[in-house]
């Protein structure tokens, strides 16, 4: 009998050493600000991260997903915040700044990911030093490049139309490159502004009449009614090119697209380096990524009598 009590309590102790209590476990807040398949991507990267990095059975993530609704945002940043996360991951610039003012009294380390200009969102000092108690991963379009696409596959493109959210600091700044970009190709920019879904369908419509193609930058609202835009567009004849290739299916005709899975890595690695290697978050740059892959709907083309220049097609995936 003594024997077998030994032997029962060297069993605990074997599984007890083998993983760590629920108290040991590192604690990681999530908030995503809507149902987006990049912005699911950002998250699937983190967690591929954790996984490799710290192991799956040594965090816990309590996820929050706002759905596009503003006062979830705020309610849920909070409830990350009064749950004394270690840290807190934030997907999206109005995710991000509710999170970013919510732990900056206690100071939680905010990791943010899938935000344009975290500058301009007060969310950091600089691109190069944080210097504050948040840093993560912009998702920047390389607009440049996206000009250069659609000029590519329209040659004779006078106008391009571009929706947005005018309540988004993110479209506003892309608004303020896609000019300066399209200008140098020769190509102006006719922007319409909308401040809640229900103005899509008729600014669309609107825009739709001015232009020779419809350019979706990472614009939350814009992005969530891609199919509503790609199809008014599609009924007059003007093809829709697009800033991520998430929405590729539902009527986009081509993207050079950066790739936000690999927007997730990076930011699941800051996650690392703060939790784990014990880095402060204001030392840390802001990350970005800069390699694209060139993606096209040939159906699109197609039903709107586009021809691809082979030269885009000898590098589309």
């Amino acid at each position: 009998m003594k024997k077998l009590w030994i032997l029962i309590i060297m069993m605990i102790l074997i599984v007890g050493c083998g993983s760590k209590t629920s108290e040991d476990k590192y604690k990681i807040g999530v908030l995503q600000l809507a149902d987006h398949p990049s912005l699911d991507a950002t998250y699937d990267g983190l967690v591929a991260v954790l996984n490799k990095k710290i192991g799956e059975d040594n965090y816990v993530l309590d996820y929050q997903n706002a759905l596009g609704d503003p006062s979830n945002v705020t309610l849920m940043a909070q409830k990350l915040v009064d749950d004394e996360n270690d840290v807190i991951y934030a997907i999206a610039t109005n995710a991000a700044q509710a999170v970013y003012g919510a732990a900056q009294t206690v100071g939680i380390p905010v990791v943010f990911n899938a935000v344009t200009d975290p500058v301009e969102a007060g969310l950091v000092d600089s691109m190069t030093s944080s210097g504050r108690h948040a840093t993560g991963v912009s998702d920047v379009a390389p607009i440049d490049i996206q000009m250069a696409l659609i000029k590519e596959v329209l040659p004779n493109v006078k106008n391009v139309g571009m929706l947005y959210n005018t309540g988004e600091i993110n479209s506003i700044v892309q608004i303020e490159i896609a000019e300066k970009e399209a200008e140098k190709l020769g190509i102006t920019i006719i922007k319409q502004g909308v401040s809640n879904a229900s103005e899509i369908e008729t600014a669309t419509l609107a825009l739709s009449e001015k232009v020779d193609a419809l350019y979706n930058i990472t614009d939350n609202m814009i992005v969530s009614a891609t199919a509503q835009v790609t199809s008014i567009a599609a009924s007059v004849g003007i093809p829709v090119f697009a800033a991520e290739d998430g929405k590729l299916d539902e009527g986009i005709l081509a993207t050079d697209s950066i790739d936000y899975y690999n927007l997730g890595i990076l930011g699941g690695e800051t996650v690392v380096d703060i939790l784990v290697n014990g880095k402060d978050p204001k030392d840390i740059p802001v990350k970005t990524v800069t390699e694209t892959v060139l993606y096209v709907n040939q159906d699109v083309a197609e039903s709107l009598g586009i021809a691809l220049p082979q030269s885009v097609l000898d590098r589309a995936q």
